[in-house]
This record gives C-alpha cells, sequence and structure tokens, in this order.
C-alpha cells in the first residue's frame, strides 16, 4: 500500500503554487524573445549620433506613415503595400538571410554606407571619433544588389535633374554618387547617380548612394526634411503602407519566444529547478512504494456480531469442534428438559431416558437420540458429520417441544 507524504491539503497549496509560477513563466516568454543589442551609436533607427537613423524614423511617423523596426523576420511585416528600409547595412549583403530579403520584397530602400565610426568611452550612445569609410564598403553593398556601377566621392554638385516630385537633398562636404550603372536615374548630376531606381518585374530597389541627407546630423539641413517626406511617399505611391527599417543588418536579433530557452536563462533557471523539484515531491507522494504490499493488522471491530465470529475464528484455528457439538448437544438437552418440566437433578444416560420416553408418548421419532452416539465418536475434523448431528439434534428438540412431528418442516 502506498503512504502519503504529504496532507491533501499541502498537496494542493504545492500543485496551485507550481501552476502559478508555470503560468508567470509562459506571460513572461510571450513578452517577447531574447534580445542580441546592436550598436548604439551606429547607423541604426535607435542611435542618437550624429551617423544614426532615429531622426528620420522618427520623421516618418510624423508624417502619418506606419515605421517599425524589424529585428525578427522583418519581411514578415511588410503587408500588402510596405517598403523594406536596408538603411547603411553593417555587411555587404552577401549572405543568405540578406540575399533572401533583397529578392522578396517588392520595395525596398537601400541606403549605401558613408562613414566609420568609433564609440565614445564615457556614453555607449555617443561616438567618439567619425571617418569616411573606405569607397570598396559601399561598393560591396552596391554590388550585392545591382549588378555593375562606380562609387565615386565628388564635390556637391552645383544643381542636380530629379526625375520625381522632389526636392533637392544637401550635402555638405564630400558627397557619394554611383557612375556607370544600369539604375534608371531618379536624382543625379552629371557626376553620377544620388537615387536611383533598379526595376525587377513588380520589385523596385531605390538606392540611395549619399546617407547624409537622412542621418541625424544632416536631415535638419536646408530641405533635407522636404527630400524624406518627398521620397517616402514617391517610394510608397501615395498609399498608406509600412516601412520597415530592418535592424537585423545592424546586428539587432529578437529570437522568437521559446519556452525551454527562456527557463534555461537567469534567473528563470531557478524557477524550473524548483519546479522539478515541486514535482519530484508531488511524484514521490503519490506514487506507491517498492516491493510488495504492506499487510495491515486485522482491525478488531465492536460488537456482538464482530465478538461471535472472533470466538468462532479461533474455535475453528484450534480444532475443537466436536467438543463444541457435544456442549450444544447437552445445552439443547436441557432446554428441552426445562420446557417439559421435567424432574430435577436428571443428568447423562437418566435425562436422555425420560426425554426418550417423553418423546414416545408424544409420538416424536426417538431414532434421532442415536445421533449422541454418532457425535460422540465422529471425528473432530470430519465437519460434515459434525454439523449433521447438530441440525438433528435441533430439529428433534423442536419436534419434541412442540409435540407435533415434522410441524416446522426444516425449522
Amino acid at each position: 500500500m502506498s503512504t502519503a507524504t504529504f496532507q491533501p491539503r499541502v498537496l494542493a497549496a504545492l500543485a496551485a503554487a507550481f501552476g502559478a509560477l508555470f503560468a508567470a513563466s509562459l506571460l513572461l516568454t510571450g513578452a517577447g524573445g531574447l534580445n542580441t543589442p546592436g550598436n548604439a551609436f551606429g547607423a541604426n533607427s535607435y542611435s542618437r549620433s550624429a551617423v544614426g537613423h532615429l531622426a528620420v524614423f522618427e520623421l516618418v511617423q510624423a508624417l502619418g506613415h506606419k515605421a517599425v523596426r524589424g529585428e525578427h523576420q522583418p519581411l514578415a511585416m511588410l503587408g500588402s503595400n510596405g517598403a523594406l528600409v536596408l538603411a547603411e547595412p553593417s555587411g555587404n549583403l552577401s549572405g543568405e538571410d540578406d540575399r533572401n530579403k533583397v529578392l522578396s520584397a517588392k520595395t525596398i530602400l537601400l541606403v549605401l554606407p558613408k562613414w566609420s565610426v568609433r564609440g565614445d568611452e564615457r556614453r555607449r550612445d555617443w561616438i567618439g571619433a567619425v571617418e569616411l569609410a573606405p569607397v570598396l564598403r559601399a561598393q560591396a553593398v552596391l554590388s550585392a544588389v545591382a549588378n555593375g556601377g562606380e562609387i565615386v566621392r565628388v564635390a556637391p554638385p552645383a544643381s542636380s535633374q530629379p526625375n520625381i516630385a522632389s526636392v533637392a537633398p544637401t550635402v555638405h562636404g564630400q558627397m557619394q554618387l554611383i557612375k556607370g550603372s544600369k539604375l534608371k536615374p531618379l536624382i543625379a548630376s552629371s557626376d553620377g547617380i544620388l537615387l536611383g531606381e533598379l526595376q525587377e518585374g513588380t520589385r523596385r530597389i531605390w538606392i540611395l548612394s549619399d546617407p547624409d541627407p537622412l542621418e541625424n546630423h544632416g536631415i535638419g539641413k536646408d530641405r533635407n526634411a522636404d527630400f524624406v517626406r518627398d521620397i517616402v511617399a514617391a517610394l510608397l505611391g501615395g498609399q498608406n503602407g509600412t516601412l520597415v527599417f530592418d535592424e537585423t543588418i545592424h546586428g539587432f536579433q529578437r529570437s522568437p519566444p521559446n519556452l525551454l530557452k527562456f527557463l534555461y536563462e537567469f534567473p528563470f533557471n531557478l524557477a524550473l529547478l524548483q519546479f522539478i523539484a515541486g514535482l519530484a515531491l508531488l511524484l514521490f507522494a503519490a506514487m506507491g512504494r517498492f516491493g510488495a504490499a504492506q499487510t495491515l493488522p486485522r482491525q478488531v471491530e465492536a460488537g456482538r456480531h464482530a465478538l461471535i465470529g472472533n470466538a468462532a475464528s479461533l474455535i475453528d484455528h484450534a480444532g475443537h469442534h466436536a467438543a463444541i457439538l457435544h456442549r450444544y448437544i447437552g445445552l439443547a438437552l436441557q432446554d428441552a428438559a426445562r420446557i417439559l418440566h421435567a424432574p430435577p437433578r436428571l443428568a447423562g444416560p437418566e435425562l436422555v431416558a425420560w426425554l426418550g420416553k417423553t418423546a414416545a408418548e408424544r409420538g416424536i421419532d426417538t431414532t434421532s437420540l442415536e445421533t449422541l452416539e454418532r457425535a460422540a465418536k465422529a471425528r473432530p475434523r470430519d465437519l460434515a458429520s459434525l454439523l449433521t448431528a447438530a441440525q438433528t439434534i435441533h430439529r428433534w428438540r423442536k419436534d419434541l417441544v412442540n409435540g407435533i412431528p415434522q410441524r416446522l418442516g426444516d425449522h
């Protein structure tokens, strides 16, 4: 048999506590996956530094467009009329995931990188130093998206020719342009293309060669904010759409919710250990012990029926069946003599003779008295013979007392 280790109320409290703990872990997991932080001072939509894109991200939202940051599966966030913004990728877009984005998104705005920055030692969201990145870095990003084309850096041209409804942006210092490509010029000068379009069926890729008009340090200069407004409206075709700023290209990764991985992280691994320990205790309390079932001691019940049953069990165990039968016969004869008013102090053969004479006078068969002799000679373990003798004496006594043979049948 199993023995409970805890009281039922304690078990219920343990089960409730572990259930609440498990539910809390699910809620915490559902709040989001684990984050991999990117470069806080780099060219991304979180950065407040001079080369960051936080200003253009907030400007797009202020213009009434929906702008979101993609840190996990950005393609799934585009919707039916969204545009994927690949602003100054940290790498060269040669990875499998990046190539899949370029080939799958219907509308893309690619901003080529221009600057190399180093973080400030005092504040992690500031830049300590900035310099022009090698041309090959922008060239590698361009080659991953559009075949052909050369990156050049020239002095800002005196004028540019826009082929879309947009104002010309302002760039101080060297301007980064694209020459010798198959891009359709949207904003260009004689020195090269500032904003070009690559059309492949229903897919459109816009490439902005110089990021300065979009970066925090340049968006407030002259009419650069109007330039951002115009190219966003043209990119979305005047319709409502979502601009997804892909931040996975800057190292920001939000993994999908994973309960198992989540519970292995500190401090939630402590909750996992508590849950496992509690489950082990619960199983220990519910399981039976090892080995054969333990036999409980027999309970002694109260009452006359229990007393008679226990006495019968003891007599049966001791084997005194014949002695009990002899005692029963003697009591039956004494009871019959009392009822029939036999002379006092009759016992033994005298009493049997008197009862035999009275039975004959009443017409009762006296052959049943022969049971006394058979019972005296019966074997102690011959239970069938002993029981037959007891039943015979019982019936004979009833007939003798009533004075009518077989009056009550088997009674």
